[in-house]
């Protein structure tokens, strides 16, 4: 539906979605979209009022929930899939190539099959088709031979994985890949409570996971960040659901952590760091990734939980009890206490997190260094890793922030000399640092064509501010974990030998490349300044193996191949604007 401009123009008061759902406002949006990019410091510099800073909020939550299209986006974005909501589509309605309509065809095909066991949360239905899966639900095949328990204790001693892709059936059985609703399965425990931390969530599709395995009506708690009236009103329809929406304090940040804790019955809880939202097309055809822990029994006396026994030599326990305290929430202290009175001394990954916040920075004292985003990373490292004078970091993410004028701005200059640190760090150089973003041309191969592009919203006009990012950038290729067709959602960092055969750190993270993720230096870098919160787990060779460092492919196989292909003459990222 083509959209009137409003009449008050840039003087408009409003701040209710519904307004900005019925009328156009290119200014307004334009914001948004720059919010959405990540471009913190140009829309700062604009020096606009609160009024607006609070509309172009709203309206940027709008346009990455998919609830608002902007103008010039609707001719198109009517005939691709949308990135956010599970609901069926029209496959003659896409205006791509041929394999991109065979594409689609076969994904509607695949919808129709899967009908039974997914819920839509955008029609009003949700619940009335939650009320039917209950009635009637099948059980989802977890595999052939080994049930959920069963690959979390064969992927031994690293229990990381990646997600299944819909429309590649080989995934679907392998040994490191997990389905979102496989951690609710009752061979992982027999579900008690559990807790979801996310960015955006549709919820009949977040219930439809829980009701494959009938543990739909257990006590729930959704934190997210994307507003929606859905989840607003959720406690009134299910009384066992309680959910809490969380705005970062400052204005361009986002409740960006994708975290899941499950408590069991017989006491044990168990926590799951990933990379994917709670919405359909993030778990049909993407590629996420996922790290569940080994269930974590209770302390065996309350001395040991006085004495703050049952963290491991990661510090895990320590630093995600740190974090969830940053939320001042009443409805995570039980959540917390349950943390207090875990085992988690056999948990052999640190905890990276980001919570918002400028943080004082001591230079020469390293124990005061600030222990959030980056630079919690680089002290980890300094303490735990080796590295070798000709190591790569290579970085890999669906998003990307602003990072600067030069790469010394930001992402070799700041970011990366945090990922270079060890025991021996060997200054980094502009070559040493390679990022991995699908180029148009990956986006355009991929399953469900340019509509799976719609994860990954890097813009033209962030990209002409700092063109040179492309000598950096490597294209996404998957071929041995057979998911270059499907596009990665995941955001993950590494650093790797010069002839690609060893790695001295593997980091899961919800943090894609951008400063209010990781947090930058500011004031005369008196201060680290996050704006967003995140979380992800650090494997350390140290920790896991003994070594200094993990054989790749042998000991951990990374979610791309190696060596990387660099994007070639006529390549260029995937820019957003393409489906407009």
């Amino acid at each position: 539906m083509d959209m009137k401009e409003c009449t008050y123009g840039s003087k408009c008061y409003r701040r209710n979605k519904q307004h900005f759902l019925g009328f156009s406002h290119p200014y307004i949006e334009n914001v948004a979209s720059r919010i959405n990019n990540g471009e913190i410091e140009a829309v700062m510099s604009l020096g606009l009022t609160p009024d607006l800073v609070e509309q172009a909020q709203v309206v940027a939550e709008l346009m990455e929930s998919g609830e608002l299209i902007p103008k010039e986006q609707q001719m198109l974005e009517t005939s691709v899939y949308n990135r956010t909501r599970g609901v069926k589509r029209n496959a003659s309605e896409m205006t791509q190539k041929k394999a991109s309509q065979e594409a689609e065809v076969n994904h509607l095909e695949h919808k129709e099959k899967q009908l039974k066991i997914k819920a839509p949360s955008a029609d009003g239905k949700t619940f009335a088709t939650f009320k039917a899966l209950e009635e009637n639900q099948p059980q989802e095949s977890v595999g052939k031979e080994l049930n959920p328990q069963q690959k979390v204790e064969a992927s031994a001693p690293l229990h990381y994985f990646l997600s299944a892709v819909a429309n590649e059936p080989e995934t679907w059985n392998q040994p490191l890949t997990l389905r979102f609703a496989d951690l609710f399965h009752p061979s992982l425990g027999l579900l008690q409570q559990s807790m979801q931390m996310n960015f955006m969530v549709e919820l009949g599709w977040l219930l439809a996971q829980y009701c494959q395995h009938k543990v739909q009506r257990k006590p729930l708690l959704v934190i997210y960040g994307v507003e929606s009236k859905e989840l607003s009103e959720a406690g009134s329809r299910v009384p066992t659901i309680n959910t809490i929406r969380v705005k970062p304090k400052y204005p361009f940040g986002s409740h960006h952590t994708k975290m899941s804790m499950m408590s069991y019955e017989d006491g044990s809880l168990r926590i799951v760091v990933h990379t994917g939202n709670l919405i359909e097309s993030d778990w049909e055809d993407r590629t996420q990734g996922i790290w569940v822990s080994p269930s974590c029994p209770p302390l065996l006396s309350e001395a040991a939980e006085n004495t703050g026994d049952g963290d491991s030599v990661t510090g895990f326990k320590r630093d995600l009890l740190r974090y969830l305290e940053t939320y001042s929430l009443v409805a995570l202290q039980p959540w917390m206490e349950k943390i207090r009175k875990a085992d988690m001394s056999h948990i052999n990954v640190c905890f990276i997190p980001s919570s918002p916040g400028s943080y004082p920075i001591h230079p020469g004292a390293n124990e005061r260094v600030p222990r959030w985003g980056h630079l919690h990373l680089s002290w980890l490292l300094q303490q735990h890793s080796s590295s070798e004078p000709d190591d790569t970091v290579i970085m890999q993410c669906s998003s990307i922030g602003s990072l600067g004028p030069s790469p010394s701005s930001w992402l070799v200059g700041e970011l990366a000399v945090s990922m270079a640190a060890s025991s021996s760090t060997a200054k980094l150089g502009q070559q040493t640092v390679q990022v991995v973003y699908p180029c148009a041309q990956d986006v355009k191969a991929s399953i469900h064509g340019m509509a799976g592009g719609g994860c990954l919203p890097y813009t033209r006009q962030g990209h002409s501010k700092q063109t040179w990012f492309t000598g950096f950038l490597y294209k996404w290729r998957s071929e041995s974990r057979l998911r270059t067709r499907a596009m990665p959602h995941i955001k993950s960092y590494a650093r790797v030998s010069s002839d690609m055969t060893r790695a001295s750190f593997f980091l899961l993270t919800s943090a894609n490349v951008s400063k209010a993720a990781w947090g930058m230096r500011s004031n005369k870098c008196a201060t680290l300044m996050i704006q967003s919160f995140e979380a992800g787990v650090l494997f350390l060779p140290k920790f896991i193996f003994g070594g200094r460092s993990f054989e790749l492919g042998r000991q951990i196989i990374l979610p791309y191949d190696l060596p990387l292909t660099k994007y070639g003459d006529g390549d260029e990222p995937w820019f957003i604007d393409n489906m407009r």
